[in-house]
C-alpha cells in the first residue's frame, strides 16, 4: 500500500531528527535510498500558505532589517522558513493561532503545538537561530512604530 504525503513527510522529519541530533549517516538509516527520496519529496511538496499576519510582519521587517527572504527552503530539514536571513542563519517564524494548542486569549495559556516545537528544534539543530513571533504579541502592538521597535 502506498503511503500518503503526511506519513512520508513525518518519516522524513524522523530521519532529519536522527541525522541532526544523533548524527546517524544516511546510509545507516533503516530506509532504502528510494524511500528517503520519496519522503523528502513529500515534505518539499507540502503546500505553503502565507498568512496576512506573516505578510504584515515581513513588510515591516523589510523596513527595519532588509534582506530577509520569505518562505526560504532549508536544505537540511526541507522546512520552509517564514522569514529567513540565510547569510546569518536567522529564522523568523510567524506563529498564528494554528501553532498553539490553547484557544484561550490569555498569553499565559498559549502553548506551542508539537509540530511547531519540532520545527523550531530541528531548525536550531541545523544551525538556525529561531525567533518566534506569536500572533497575540504582534496583535497587541498598537501601531507601525511599536511593531518596528518590536522587530529591532
Amino acid at each position: 500500500k502506498k503511503m500518503n504525503k503526511k506519513v512520508l513527510s513525518s518519516l522524513h522529519l524522523c530521519m532529519v531528527w536522527l541525522r541532526l541530533e544523533y548524527h546517524v549517516p544516511d546510509d545507516e538509516l533503516p530506509f532504502p535510498d528510494s524511500m528517503r527520496c520519496e519522503c523528502k519529496k513529500a515534505m518539499e511538496d507540502t503546500s505553503i500558505r502565507v498568512s496576512r499576519l506573516q505578510r504584515n510582519v515581513g513588510a515591516i521587517l523589510a523596513e527595519v532589517c532588509p534582506g530577509f527572504e520569505e518562505e526560504f527552503k532549508d536544505e537540511h530539514t526541507s522546512y520552509s522558513i517564514d522569514l529567513a536571513l540565510h547569510s546569518s542563519l536567522i529564522a523568523i517564524e510567524v506563529d498564528g493561532p494554528s501553532h498553539f494548542i490553547s484557544s484561550s486569549t490569555e498569553k499565559s495559556d498559549k502553548t506551542l503545538n508539537g509540530s511547531t516545537l519540532l520545527k523550531q528544534r530541528l531548525l536550531a539543530a541545523a544551525g538556525w537561530k529561531v525567533i518566534s513571533i506569536p500572533y497575540f504579541e504582534w496583535n497587541a502592538l498598537s501601531d507601525q512604530l511599536e511593531k518596528k521597535e518590536y522587530l529591532e
